[in-house]
């Protein structure tokens, strides 16, 4: 069997101390050649695993300043933890974007009106490379209509991120609701389990300034291995 590159190492040790909070959304890390130091690994091993992060949207490079952590870490707003209470970052993969007539939960969740419509995402979420999230996410149409243009592969992994980035729209809050449901055909296939199976739904409203409403998600949650938790401080 192979052995990991050491590159890889180094990302997990990071992703691991994010999110034990080590480092705060918008706090600078210590220096390329600081962390080389502290792992005892070259700067070129640490600049690559900074740039793997980089890219999974977890962290920022600022010119002249270094690489920080960005506002919104997949494990601000996600509150799956493992078993063993470790926690992991989350991947997707999304299946489809559509532009639709908002639903009726949808228009009073979004506060739109009865001809307005949505961009509709499902897409996957993999935790340990694992199905265990079937998600769907709908849109304000007039707020992000570019991103119905988008191909499915180009849509990254932390949205939020991805909506002040692109659309000067950031989430600054977000209620939830869960409840117990059961797989439907669709869940049952891309989280490979029975019809029927038990799941954790997740009603996740997001929040931008003014707690206008931007984005409604629903996540269908395997929790075999699983539970969920929002810490507070």
């Amino acid at each position: 069997m192979s052995k990991r590159p050491l590159y890889e190492e180094i990302k997990e040790t990071l992703i691991a101390r994010l999110a034990s909070d080590q480092w705060r959304p918008g706090e600078l890390l210590p220096s390329e050649l600081k962390l080389a130091e502290t792992f005892e690994v070259s700067q070129g091993t640490v600049r690559r695993a900074l740039d793997e992060l980089v890219s999974q949207g977890l962290l920022a490079r600022h010119q002249g300043r270094g690489t920080a952590v960005t506002k919104h870490t997949p494990f601000g707003f996600f509150h799956l933890f493992r078993d063993d209470g470790a926690r992991e970052l989350p991947e997707s993969k999304t299946l489809r974007i559509s532009v639709n007539a908002a639903s009726r939960s949808e228009r009073d969740a979004l506060e739109l009106g009865p001809a307005k419509k949505v961009i509709r995402i499902t897409r996957v979420r993999y935790l340990n490379l694992e199905p265990k999230i079937f998600e769907t996410i709908a849109l304000p149409k007039e707020l992000f209509s570019p991103i119905a243009k988008l191909d499915a592969r180009d849509l990254p992994n932390t949205v939020y991120n991805f909506y002040e980035r692109e659309f000067g729209i950031p989430v600054v809050g977000k209620r939830e609701r869960l409840r117990a449901c059961s797989a439907s055909q669709m869940e049952s296939r891309y989280l490979a389990v029975d019809v029927g199976t038990s799941l954790l739904e997740i009603e996740c409203l997001a929040y931008s300034h003014r707690r206008q409403p931007i984005e409604l998600r629903i996540s269908r949650c395997l929790t075999d291995e699983h539970y969920y938790c929002n810490p507070t401080d």
